[in-house]
């Protein structure tokens, strides 16, 4: 048609990879980043260098990875330990001029959630046994070696360089690792199993980004043609070639044409059909929505939803977000961990008497949702009513009953105490601790095997006596 013409398709969101056929070129091997479930490496190289496009021109993919990290990251991440030297080394490490991890966290869980994988680089500064961050991008890995047992257990990855050189860099649990001046971490999310890299948050959301992106676009270009109207003037036949030459030159705006009943003005423009093409586009959105797990109001349409519609969608997407930031915060502290170890194997750092997780950091993390703690402190002022009202009809001081109570309020609180807690909180009230529970008795023997099992103790026993 002549607006196909007039405006010919161009494609917002590239989809096909380019290829450099300079020297420095080189075929990535086939299986060396995964195995059978793993994408092929030019495939998932596309990708990711779609969703890299998508992050920059597409407002809707950049606003699901940038909600993400606004969740996960949250007013921000603090780690700490109960061990000093652990603690310092992390003061140290967190705010060291090279690392400035406050600063980074937003790039990291960017990254993380765009591509699908994050490759941390630490090297070591043999002096002192501090680390420094950096990181490669994911479309420079082209191999990664795993324990020919275990594919979980990765031991080295290959880099290659902008200029076609290549680089190997050991992982952590490699045996040679120890004398290396870096090592490299590897973290992946949304990974399948049987692959070794992960894939982007925005992977089964790129094909209709682009048909929405399309859409989108088209109805751009009508909305432009409907300036580009045409006149068509009806005469009659007699006066066709004067009127011709008359309006040669279209009259301009405001232009006054005195004219008799003989000549009848028409104009035509490009039918829009909106509301038709806006039942297209919001099934487009939908499948956007379903790929992404965000409600349609976290993007600003919030023209189909009201309060409690709202509430209600949101509920999935915060438990996903929780997942994430939970596997985020772990793995800010498999880097601190190995950037203490590293000071370690040179003898700059004290060997850590634990290995436990649990035991060797504290975590304070932003809350994903602002909801729950309204949502808890309404169910602990209820529970501690009944319980207190539960006192009133027992009657008299039951330390027992007390410690129990204690116990459930601040479990419906969200805040549970380890029973030392408890039991300090009832020695500073005069309350002598609760005693142990009494050990269980012993099963009974089957009839018959007891005198058997007392004579053959009795042979025993006599039998070392000798």
């Amino acid at each position: 048609s002549w607006l196909q013409r007039l405006f010919p398709r161009r494609s917002s969101l590239a989809v096909s990879a380019r290829v450099d056929d300079s020297g420095g070129w080189r075929t990535l091997v086939s299986g060396s980043l995964g195995g059978a479930n793993a994408l092929d490496p030019a495939q998932a190289l596309v990708q990711y260098q779609d969703a890299l496009a998508a992050w920059r021109k597409n407002p809707i993919a950049y606003r699901i990875i940038q909600v993400t990290t606004d969740f996960v990251i949250g007013d921000g991440i603090r780690i700490s330990s109960p061990h000093r030297g652990l603690e310092r080394f992390i003061d140290d490490f967190w705010h060291h001029p090279k690392n400035r991890l406050d600063l980074r966290l937003e790039a990291m869980c960017d990254e993380l959630a765009r591509a699908g994988d994050l490759f941390v680089l630490l090297f070591r500064n043999e002096s002192d046994g501090m680390s420094y961050l950096r990181f490669v991008t994911r479309d420079r890995i082209v191999h990664i070696e795993t324990s020919p047992n275990d594919w979980e257990s990765e031991l080295s990855y290959t880099e290659c360089a902008a200029n076609g050189e290549s680089r190997t860099w050991l992982a952590p649990g490699h045996p040679d690792s120890a004398g290396q001046p870096a090592v490299m971490l590897h973290f992946a999310v949304n990974r399948v199993i049987g692959s070794l890299l992960g894939e982007s948050d925005l992977a089964s959301l790129l094909p209709w980004l682009q048909r929405y992106s399309r859409m989108l676009e088209d109805r751009v270009r009508l909305h432009w043609a409907m300036r580009a109207f045409l006149w068509f003037v009806t005469v009659p036949g007699n006066r066709v070639q004067a009127k011709l030459e008359q309006y040669r030159t279209p009259p301009e705006a405001g232009s006054i044409i005195v004219k008799d009943e003989s000549e009848r003005w028409e104009v035509a423009a490009p039918a829009l059909h909106g509301m038709d093409a806006a039942h297209d586009l919001k099934a487009v959105r939908g499948m956007i929505d379903a790929g992404s797990g965000h409600p349609p109001h976290w993007r600003g349409d919030a023209s189909y939803s009201n309060l409690a519609t709202a509430k209600a969608m949101q509920g999935p997407t915060e438990r996903h977000l929780l997942r994430r930031q939970q596997y985020f915060t772990t793995l800010l502290q498999d880097i601190l961990y190995c950037a203490y170890q590293r000071g370690v194997e040179i003898g700059r750092r004290r060997p850590l008497a634990s290995n436990d997780f649990h035991r060797l950091f504290s975590v304070n993390i932003p809350e994903v949702s602002r909801e729950d703690n309204e949502t808890l402190a309404r169910a602990a002022a209820q529970v501690a009513a009944a319980l207190r009202s539960l006192g009133e009809q027992v009657g008299g001081g039951s330390p027992t009953l007390d410690r129990l109570c204690l116990k459930t309020v601040f479990k419906f609180a969200g805040e549970p105490q380890p029973d030392e807690v408890l039991d300090r909180i009832m020695e500073e009230r005069g309350d002598p601790p609760s005693p142990p529970a009494p050990p269980s008795p012993p099963a009974p023997l089957p009839e018959g095997r007891g005198e058997k099992r007392g004579e053959e103790g009795d042979a025993e026993e006599e039998g070392d006596g000798e």
